[in-house]
């Protein structure tokens, strides 16, 4: 029970810092009018609690393959399409930020599994997991959730605009270069400085995009939204 406070605790920190960090510009109080409703955010988030369980699930049967690895890579896209490709979502500029909620829930639990999973292993084997391979699993983990987290907010981007499937091949690419580097990162886990350099590049990877997510789709759609206010309009009106 100890293990699985430890891995909940590495990895749901990370995701609410993140939370709060990146979505405190975009409603109260540091805005009077914000861009989506929290009850519908954290909805998502709670369906991306549960998506990411799953799809962890799925991950620790066909990790051992780099080819399935590949493929579920390209699931993962689909499964946050077919949660927020709904009426409800489309064509409504919030659903960017619900993408993003769903990408921080299911970031969360894959990450928790990660570190559970690697930590109960060892113990099965009557061995324990010292500081430093938390350190690493904590780095890998992180990397999850931002990746996980930049993917939820491009396919809302593409929900919102109407444009589901061309914005989901374009998470997909990016998806799938970090799986690859994940996998390849795992299957030399026990090469030493190599393994913690090929960690600290999951990182910068899955940073990167988030905040290209973040400064890039996220900014211009508040910007398109503030201007269409201007106008008297709504988002995606004719």
């Amino acid at each position: 029970m100890e293990i699985f406070y430890i891995a909940a605790a590495l990895a749901f920190v990370p995701a609410l810092l993140l939370m709060y960090f990146l979505l405190r510009p975009y409603t109260y109080p540091q805005t009077e009018y914000p861009y989506f409703s929290d009850p519908s955010f954290f909805m998502l988030f709670a369906v991306g609690l549960v998506a990411g369980t799953v799809l962890f699930l799925v991950y620790s049967y066909i990790a051992n393959s780099i080819v399935t690895v590949i493929v579920y890579s390209f699931i993962q896209v689909l499964a946050i399409v077919v949660c927020l490709n709904l009426k409800r979502y489309r064509g409504k500029s919030d659903s960017i930020f619900y993408g993003y909620g769903f990408g921080l829930g299911a970031g969360a639990t894959t990450g928790m599994g990660l570190i559970y999973w690697f930590a109960t292993s060892a113990s099965n084997l009557g061995s324990s997991l010292e500081a430093i391979d938390y350190v690493f699993l904590f780095v890998l983990s992180v990397s999850m959730t931002l990746q996980y987290s930049a993917v939820g907010i491009t396919v809302g981007d593409g929900i919102a605009r109407h444009v589901p499937m061309q914005f989901a091949i374009q998470a997909m690419i990016y998806n799938l270069v970090f799986w690859v580097l994940f996998s390849i990162t795992l299957l030399n886990s026990d090469s030493g400085i190599y393994m913690y350099a090929a960690a600290v590049l999951c990182l910068a990877v899955s940073a990167m995009y988030l905040l290209y997510a973040y400064k890039k789709e996220i900014g211009m759609m508040v910007i398109e939204v503030n201007r269409m206010a201007k106008k008297g309009k709504k988002f995606n009106d004719e």
